[in-house]
């Protein structure tokens, strides 16, 4: 087995683990804190979490290349993680996730016009079943059925779907810079991006609920800081369609922790779901290991 394959099982190893610990998010999350405020403590405190271990290893620069689409990455982040949490405001949690979870097909189908990456037909068939299986985890039309369209709304939708092509144009922005500046640079640039242009509403978080701390600190340092930098590592050495079926595993383990330690019960329909999320990505790590399906990506 070659380095650049046994980098790319390593990658894919890293991926999944870290869509199942991002499913645990929700345990941190349950609080009174403003959703503006999170995504800013989060992107602040995952930012100085890694400028930290950066400086320590001596691996913190200042890139030369790419920083205007670095700073554009911090902006997609942001404006993404904000546009997703008001979209469930407007509608509900499962129909906001129904939408959000059209943007990784989307950043699969463009991938190939945009960075040059070669979809393999199995690895289409892997992206179907995993966002089949999210579908059926999620299950908008039980909220539907049981609220009689109450709280579902155009609005919603279209806030949902604006997610959606926020998390499409991050990933196909990111993965270049990635791929030349290495996934601590990229995870520091947009993290530290982000964290600026949410200062207000991080301070606010900070200073009026002072008692979360230290869910600020685990979601920010960890979930945010040290998976970003994971996820983008990982991006550097798997092509953009292999990531988006993997990363179907973050709602579809969700429901797990949930069911561990939240007391929730998952339906059948809910299993079902989270066993096609884990054949998609079976099949996307099998693809990923055949180095003619992976092509070079191009510079945007």
């Amino acid at each position: 087995m070659g380095t650049s394959s046994r980098t790319q099982i390593y990658s894919v190893v890293a991926l999944a683990v870290l869509a199942v610990l991002w499913g645990a998010i929700p345990l941190f999350v349950r609080n009174d804190v403003p959703a503006v405020g999170l995504v800013g403590v989060r992107v602040t405190f995952g930012a100085l979490a890694l400028i930290a271990v950066a400086a320590a290893l001596r691996k913190l620069v200042v890139p030369k290349v790419r920083r205007w689409r670095l700073v554009l990455s911090g902006v997609l982040l942001a404006a993404h993680w904000i546009t997703f949490f008001q979209s469930i405001k407007l509608t509900t949690v499962a129909v906001a996730l129904a939408v959000l979870y059209i943007g990784p097909i989307a950043a699969a189908i463009l991938s190939g016009p945009l960075l040059g990456e070669h979809v393999a037909p199995r690895l289409w068939g892997a992206l179907g079943i995993a966002g089949a299986g999210t579908v059926f985890v999620v299950q908008p039309w039980v909220e539907m059925s049981q609220q009689d369209g109450v709280g579902i709304t155009a609005e919603g939708v279209m806030v949902a779907g604006l997610s959606a092509a926020l998390l499409t144009a991050l990933m196909l922005v990111g993965k270049p810079i990635a791929k030349d500046l290495g996934g601590l640079t990229m995870a520091i640039g947009e993290l530290t991006v982000a964290s600026i242009l949410l200062a207000p509403a991080t301070y606010q978080a900070v200073t009026q609920y002072s008692e979360f701390m230290i869910n600020f600190l685990v979601l920010g340092a960890f979930f945010t800081g040290f998976a970003g930098f994971v996820y983008w590592e990982a991006m550097r050495h798997l092509p953009v369609a292999v990531v988006s079926v993997i990363m179907y595993l973050e709602p579809a383990t969700a429901v797990m922790w949930a069911a561990v330690f939240l007391g929730e019960t998952p339906n059948v329909t809910t299993w079902f779901g989270v066993g096609l999320v884990v054949v998609g990505g079976a099949v996307a790590a099998t693809v990923s290991r055949e180095k003619d399906l992976i092509g070079a990506p191009a510079a945007l």
